[in-house]
């Protein structure tokens, strides 16, 4: 019998000039990067259970070959990114496996 998997929420906050898009169901992270250089951007947010709302630690977030794992806050950051169109992955066992 298969296995139920849980399913995650994402948060993101973007400043900046990013090719991501949207939003992508914005919660606030406790902390932003500080700013970045002009004609970069920083991408963060967190991660959530979808189900529960809880936030998820050690989750993996990929960004177009960049890799960040959530901390125990579920709280995850990339900064410094080059303006561009970027693919986010989110993946941790037991769940599904998030692509935006």
């Amino acid at each position: 019998m298969p296995e139920d998997k849980g399913k995650i929420a994402v948060g993101v906050g973007l400043v900046g000039l990013v090719g991501l898009g949207a939003y992508l169901l914005t919660r606030k992270a406790k902390a932003k990067p500080p700013p970045p250089p002009p004609g970069l951007a920083n991408l963060y947010g967190v991660v959530t259970d979808a189900d529960t709302g809880k936030k998820i630690k050690d989750v993996t977030v990929t960004l177009n070959g960049y890799s960040a794992i959530t901390n125990t806050d579920g709280y995850y950051q990339f900064t410094n990114l080059e303006p561009d169109s970027y693919i986010a992955q989110f993946s941790k066992e037991g769940y599904l496996t998030e692509v935006f």
